[in-house]
This record gives C-alpha cells, sequence and structure tokens, in this order.
C-alpha cells in the first residue's frame, strides 16, 4: 500500500502537469492512474472474484461486468463533482471522505447481489436473475474522492474534449485492473471443473453449494466493508 500510494501520488503529479499543458500524455497517464488506483481497496475485487468463482460463466461476461461497473464507478465520480461544484458549491478534495449514501448504496447493492446469489443456490428453477446488475452497481455506485478531484482537476484545466478523454482514459484503467480479477476467477472455475471432469456427476451436484458459498461470502464482503468505511 506504501508502495501503490507514493507511485499514484506520481502519477496524479504528472498527469495534473499534462492537463495543464494540454499534453498528449493525459491518456496514458490517466490510463495508468486507474490501473493502479484500481488495486486499491474498495473497487470491489473481493465481492467481483467471489461471485465468478460462484457462477458459471464466459470470459466475455466478466469483461462486460468489469468494464460496466468501472464506467458507473467513473460516470457516478463526475456526478458527485457536479453536485458539489454546481449546486452545493463546495470544492470536491482529495482527501474527502465519500458520501455515506453512496457507501450504504453501493455496498448494500453488492449484499443484495449476494442474497440473489444464494436464493439461486438454493432454489435455482425460481428466478433467471443471477446477481451480476446488482453487483455491477454496487462496485460501481462507490465514486471515491480521487475519481472526484481528477475528474474536477480536468474540468477546471481542459477542455470539454479533455475530460472525455481522462474520464475513458481512467474506465479503461480501472476495468483493465477488474477485468483481470474478473477473468482469473472464471478460468479458476473452469480449471476446477477440467481437473474434476471424470468426477462431473459429483462436481455438478457441488456446484450449487459453492455459489452458495460465495454468495455468502459476498453477503460478508460488502456488510463488513460497509462497516469498516462507515466507522472510519
Amino acid at each position: 500500500m506504501t508502495y501503490l500510494s507514493s507511485f499514484q501520488g506520481g502519477v496524479i503529479r504528472s498527469l495534473a502537469a499534462e492537463l495543464r499543458t494540454g499534453g498528449l500524455g493525459t491518456a496514458a497517464l490517466a490510463f495508468v492512474l486507474g490501473a493502479v488506483h484500481a488495486l486499491t481497496p474498495g473497487h470491489g475485487k473481493a465481492a467481483l472474484a467471489a461471485y465468478f468463482l460462484g457462477t458459471e460463466a464466459r470470459v466475455g461476461k466478466g469483461l462486460r461486468v468489469a468494464l460496466s461497473a468501472a464506467l458507473l464507478h467513473v460516470l457516478s465520480g463526475f456526478a458527485v463533482f457536479l453536485v458539489l461544484r454546481f449546486i452545493i458549491g463546495q470544492a470536491p478534495s482529495i482527501t474527502s471522505r465519500g458520501s455515506p449514501t453512496f457507501m450504504l448504496f453501493g455496498y448494500g447493492l453488492i449484499v443484495i447481489a449476494g442474497a440473489v446469489m444464494l436464493v439461486q443456490a438454493l432454489r435455482p428453477s425460481s428466478t433467471t436473475h443471477d446477481g451480476a446488475s446488482a453487483l455491477t452497481a454496487g462496485i460501481g455506485l462507490l465514486p471515491c474522492p480521487l475519481t472526484i478531484s481528477v475528474l474536477g482537476f480536468a474540468w477546471a484545466q481542459g477542455t470539454a474534449a479533455m475530460v472525455g478523454l481522462v474520464l475513458m482514459s481512467l474506465t479503461l484503467g480501472i476495468t483493465t485492473t477488474i477485468g483481470i480479477v474478473a477473468v482469473l476467477a472464471i478460468v479458476a472455475r473452469s480449471r476446477m471443473g477440467t481437473a474434476f471432469a471424470h468426477r462431473l456427476p459429483l462436481f455438478e451436484r457441488n456446484a450449487r453449494l459453492l455459489q452458495g458459498a460465495a454468495a455468502v461470502a459476498i453477503i460478508a464482503i460488502g456488510i463488513y466493508t460497509l462497516r469498516v468505511a462507515l466507522v472510519t
């Protein structure tokens, strides 16, 4: 965490300098910042891994969930900046805390995603929903102070095109990191199936147990992270 914090600080300073001059390195630096920032806690990686370890899915679905969550994360951060800047009249600070309402809503949706998975594991024929939408919203609707501040700085220093470039690059960077987590979980589950191919009937009977365990993990992750976020 110390190394990530130091490296991230250097990227932010370089990005700020590029934004002031309108440099061509803005897109690359914003991408790196998004990718590194997503390595820090609070971006749903544990919940995402638990979900795809417990649910049969293709790589394409994992990437779609990662992209959707990252885009929602950045857009919600930009929306919070607009509210702070033009409605409340407050400039966001890089050290400010995230909104308790957003944290409650976002982590609450992660808990709901786990609950949907648990119900599906217990009664697989009762629903066609797999909790992916709730998980995506739960991860995405957690705008962090850094995202808000970077987008706000881009707004203050650059043109609308530059703001859009930063938004897109941050999204792709975050997508890369959490997408790797999702794909690794999907591949791990697939390899588990391949390794136990000779005992497939038994594996199939226990598949719902794995999904149920992952659902419980998602619920626990959501509740614990929400508790820590609100207490600290």
